[in-house]
């Protein structure tokens, strides 16, 4: 019996804005949390055993981080953080419509582990900036996350491989600072990411 299933490998790299989510932390609530910018990129393997449906495994290096205004009694200081984590997705894709341009969509679970990390604060009074890398410690810190991601987009089937644009949003469910009393009952990341990809087919795709 002949076999429709494809097996694909590719490439894939884009921008994203992660920031930290510190609910419930009484410390943080005149500090002012937004978005850092950073790179995603890496490899993928994806196996469709259906027409329209299959299964995408990625090996990610994401760099996400925050940046925190303290503006406390005149402090005004901005602490920029970043974590530069290697990130495993196992994800269920489907890609809907016929021809060669398809309408797609990822989501599945992940977990990442914490490779390396940095805090930089610039006195924004006088324009000071110190910098600073950041030592894992067990009893303070989880190298290990896990979490969720959902992603949709579009999908150009060429006569040899596949072009596609995802953008895509990633909740952290594993937190960050193990130490409740002096950061924040919750520190999970939250993501949004544009990535470009091209995966090159090992076998005949279905129709």
């Amino acid at each position: 019996m002949e076999s429709n299933a494809q097996f694909s490998i590719g490439l894939q790299g884009g921008s994203n804005l992660s920031e930290m989510d510190f609910t419930n932390n009484p410390e943080y609530r005149f500090t002012e949390v937004n978005y850092s910018q950073g790179f995603i990129g890496g490899l993928l393997i994806q196996y469709l055993n259906e027409k329209h449906a299959g299964v995408q495994a990625e090996l990610n290096y994401t760099q996400r981080g925050w940046i925190e205004m303290d503006t406390i009694a005149d402090n005004n200081l901005k602490f920029k953080n970043r974590v530069n984590y290697l990130e495993l997705p196992i994800l269920t894709h489907v890609n809907i419509g016929g021809g060669n341009f398809r309408m797609m969509f990822n989501l599945g679970p992940y977990i990442a582990y914490a490779l390396n990390a940095k805090e930089s604060v610039t006195d924004l009074n006088n324009g000071a900036e110190e910098s600073k890398d950041i030592t894992f410690n067990k009893d303070e810190h989880n190298r290990f996350d896990f979490g969720l991601l959902a992603g949709g987009g579009f999908e150009y089937r060429m006569s040899f491989g596949k072009l596609a644009a995802e953008f895509r949003y990633t909740i952290g469910l594993g937190n960050l600072s193990k130490i409740k009393s002096q950061e924040s009952e919750v520190s999970q990341f939250r993501v949004l990411a544009l990535l470009v990809r091209y995966t090159i087919p090992l076998s005949k795709p279905p129709d």
